[in-house]
């Protein structure tokens, strides 16, 4: 399904999810870094970026993007 445009769709259902279940203050992702496509959905949902980490065992950078007006705008 990779690449077929769908990824606001899947984002969104895993937010209403979670927020469903949760309800949450905020919501945060961690992304690896070279996953520009993953990066770009969840930025279009309106997520911003907060910090970068790299994963002590292997060295990969993540980004940590979070988006805290979607809580409680669907409720």
């Amino acid at each position: 399904m990779t690449g077929r445009g769908k990824g606001a769709e899947y984002a969104n259902a895993v937010l209403e999810f979670a927020d469903s279940l949760f309800q949450p203050k905020a919501f945060r992702v961690a992304i690896a870094a070279f996953n520009n496509r993953a990066i770009r959905v969840w930025q279009k949902l309106g997520f911003k970026h907060q910090q970068s980490f790299e994963r002590g065992s292997d060295g990969i950078q993540f980004i940590v993007l979070l988006r805290a007006d979607y809580c409680n705008s669907n409720r």
